[in-house]
């Protein structure tokens, strides 16, 4: 085999060689893209949609708890009041930092709308407590009952109903962080198989480059001994 052929034969497998190694450099980084991506997601799922979940229960557990507590000062075994009020006060204070918690989150629309008119809904509640607890100390217990049972129990359900908004939004959105992760997986696994098979031409192409060197040697190697 001469210089000529064995300079054209290399040039060959260099041009060949160079598409394959760029579409492998682009495959690469798509892959690396494509875990950042799905690290990002994970940590998007717990951070900002399962660590919120928890809080909303927290808080439903929270505006229960006060709800039955006025509810046994107002029954025949009354607590007394300063006792009331302290208890109050410290779920309150809980409901106030799960609520800064919950919002160093990532929210969306929806999320900020419902978390607001939860807290307008806690703050009209909580001034409707103060209310019952003064008329059940003034000696207008039937008031306080009635203000307790109706208003009171009006505004409750409101602040339950805008903690089943949170929890559902919490899902949904949820569920399409999943389903971006999801598709990252698969864009990262049809990536990988480019890259298999990427791999397997490049090592078909040097072994029919060496088999085409192997067959010109062999050729003028006859021609020689002829």
């Amino acid at each position: 085999m001469n210089r000529s052929n064995l300079t054209q034969q290399k040039l060959k497998a260099v041009l060949l060689f160079l598409p394959v190694l760029v579409v492998i450099i682009l495959t690469s980084l798509s892959m690396r893209s494509s875990v950042k991506d799905m690290d990002q997601a994970m940590k998007t799922v717990y951070q900002d949609r399962l660590q919120p979940a928890i809080e909303v229960l927290y808080l439903s557990e929270n505006l229960h708890t006060k709800r039955h507590l006025l509810d046994i000062y107002l029954g025949l075994q009354q607590p007394s009041a300063q006792h009331l009020k302290t208890q109050l006060k410290q779920r309150d204070d809980t409901m106030r930092q799960i609520l800064h918690q919950f919002e160093k989150t990532v929210l969306v629309k929806e999320e900020v709308k419902s978390l607001e008119s939860f807290k307008n809904s806690m703050s009209r509640y909580a001034q409707l407590e103060q209310t019952v607890v003064q008329l059940q100390q003034a000696g207008q217990h039937q008031e306080a009952l009635e203000l307790f049972n109706q208003q009171g129990a009006a505004i409750f359900q409101q602040g339950v109903n805008y903690l089943h908004e949170l929890a559902q939004i919490q899902a949904t959105v949820g569920q399409q962080t999943l389903k971006r992760s999801h598709s990252e997986a698969n864009h990262f696994y049809s990536n990988s198989t480019l890259q298999v098979a990427v791999t397997i031409i490049i090592a078909l192409i040097i072994l029919s480059l060496i088999n085409n060197v192997k067959r010109q040697d062999q050729g003028s190697a006859t021609l020689h001994l002829n």
